[in-house]
């Protein structure tokens, strides 16, 4: 069997990177992506400048603030970093057609399909890396394994801006030594129940019986096993199809009235329906998420037979259930998001089903408005509601962190 090659490609701090690009004078600055640090956000990216401080992705801005009080901080453009990931994209596609976007920073790539074209698959890959870089004046951090897990576990000792080749043979020597936090199947709790073991590097997992893991982790504990021997059979999953869409806010101020709420979620799901209508997706997959004021974060979904695309069905939906998780209710929240997910590019009409093309043409006059004047050319009673009250609260404090309904 022919040993396959994997290549995962990661930009280096990725937000943080183009806003210097943007801006050079933050060039050798602690830079932290994410909004201000005043602001209940969490930091998207951060500079390795500001990682020396103990910053990293996901850490509150208030925290990263007291990390790093001299560090910059900024909000962020999302449709920047967009541009930039589409460019990263026709970049790849240039040397391989097997590529997974991961995420708008990384990607992997099979070229095991490209044999004939590639000598030598480092050579390959440092090609693939300057092209980038020089294109796109980014660093990335490039991985290269006989699989996923491999490559990307050879880009993590690769950062920042280095090339790791785990070749055919020699896994062995490079997985025993790393960390089992390396693992992506090991988060800070399984990690905190594997030290009571004494076992604290992957070598130290191949000891432990496979009874053992099943035990204390379940069908994750097979994943694990696996993960420490980089064994994966994973295929790359094409980019073609968009997986989820989602939007969501980190309000300022804990909120608790229920009107309040209902018309942020009114406005998010517009949000929502549009970025649908816009990519002409539909979901079977309608996900509410909250956040409450003790960080404690809850879901509710539903999965539909008929899937939805226009803002009342999805409204509907994620207020019923918003009516489910806020029911008795004693704490107020922090966060609300709505997300759809099981994406298809068509809608089939059940047999009795009515069917009136009036609301799919109001929905596309709608974004045609939007598109050319602004979001809030056109807005619903709730979000003119919404954008009163966020005028209005503003200069006492009670603001949400993306409620201007023009942006």
């Amino acid at each position: 069997m022919t040993t396959r090659c994997i290549v995962h490609i990661d930009i280096d701090a990725f937000f943080a990177s183009v806003e210097k690009l943007l801006d050079p004078s933050l060039e050798g600055k602690p830079v932290i992506v994410g909004g201000l640090p005043y602001e209940r956000g969490v930091a998207s990216t951060a500079s390795y400048e500001a990682r020396k401080y103990g910053v990293h992705s996901g850490m509150s801005l208030q925290k990263a603030y007291q990390l790093c009080p001299h560090g910059i901080f900024v909000r962020g453009n999302h449709r920047v970093y967009a541009a930039f990931s589409k460019g990263f994209h026709k970049i790849l596609s240039r040397y391989t057609p097997d590529i997974e976007m991961a995420s708008l920073d990384e990607a992997y790539l099979d070229l095991s399909r490209c044999r004939a074209l590639y000598s030598c698959f480092s050579k390959a890959s440092q090609q693939i890396k300057q092209t980038i870089e020089k294109e796109l004046k980014l660093s990335v951090s490039v991985g290269i394994g006989a699989n996923k897990i491999l490559a990307k576990l050879a880009t993590n000792q690769a950062k920042p801006g280095g090339l790791v080749h785990i070749k055919p043979g020699h896994e062995e020597s490079f997985l025993k030594e790393l960390s089992i936090a390396s693992l992506p199947g090991i988060g800070p709790k399984a990690q905190a129940v594997l030290h009571l073991l004494n076992i604290r590097q992957i070598k130290d997992l191949w000891g432990l019986p496979r009874a053992t893991l099943r035990a204390l982790f379940g069908l994750k504990g097979e994943e694990i096993r696996l993960q420490s021997h980089g064994i994966d059979d994973r295929p790359l999953e094409s980019s073609d199809r968009q997986k989820s869409i989602s939007r969501e806010t980190t309000f300022l101020k804990d909120i608790w009235e229920k009107r309040l709420l209902l018309a942020h979620l009114a406005y998010l799901c517009d949000r929502l329906s549009l970025a649908l209508r816009k990519d002409r997706l539909f979901s079977h997959i309608i996900e509410l998420k909250v956040r409450w004021s003790d960080f404690k974060t809850e879901g509710r979904r539903r999965l539909l037979v008929n899937p939805v695309q226009e803002m009342d069905d999805i409204y509907r939906i994620a207020r019923e259930l918003f009516s489910e998780l806020f029911q008795g209710a004693r704490l107020s929240l922090r966060l609300v998001g709505v997300k759809a997910s099981d994406l298809v590019r068509s809608r089939t009409l059940s047999l009795f089903e009515s069917y009136s093309p009036h609301k799919e043409r109001l929905g596309s006059a709608v974004s045609e408005v939007r598109e050319r004047y602004g979001f809030a050319a056109v807005l619903t009673a709730r979000e003119k509601m919404l954008e009163e009250v966020y005028r209005s609260t503003k200069e006492r404090g009670f603001v949400l962190k993306t409620a201007s309904l023009t942006k």
